[in-house]
């Protein structure tokens, strides 16, 4: 994946500005320009571990942020098994929900409805093999 570099930028002063980040020292750059290194502030270290102990409040964003957690928790050596049950927790609620929609549903919504329960059902089946991993 290639994250383009006015992103990049952005994102760095956002963090930078909600004193998340501060640069910590330079070095010399690839080609030619030097290049600022960052380092978490005790704010950002605090944030940064908040956010990956949180659960994923809705199953829409569970793609790119629940990944997103899992990922960097794995390259911290956490286990992700204590996030996975607290997210399969909500999620079978989200569930329950969603099927119960699905059999109320009209027939020219119903198709709509069973993706979301079998999408989330899924979700489901994912986090229990990281349970059970």
């Amino acid at each position: 994946m290639k994250v383009r570099r006015p992103l990049v930028y952005r994102s760095i002063n956002s963090l930078e500005s909600a004193g998340l980040i501060r640069p910590s020292k330079t070095e010399a750059g690839v080609q030619g320009s030097e290049r600022t290194v960052y380092s978490p502030t005790a704010r950002g270290k605090t944030t940064s571990a908040k956010w990956l102990e949180s659960i994923v409040e809705h199953p829409r964003d569970a793609r790119i942020e629940l990944l997103a957690k899992f990922v960097l928790r794995s390259r911290a050596n956490m286990s992700n098994k204590s996030l996975a049950k607290r997210q399969r927790d909500l999620f079978s609620m989200f569930a329950q929900e969603f099927k119960a929609k699905e059999k109320a549903a009209k027939t020219n919504t119903k198709l709509v409805a069973r993706w979301r329960y079998e999408s989330i059902h899924a979700m489901i089946r994912l986090l229990d093999s990281v349970i059970d991993g």
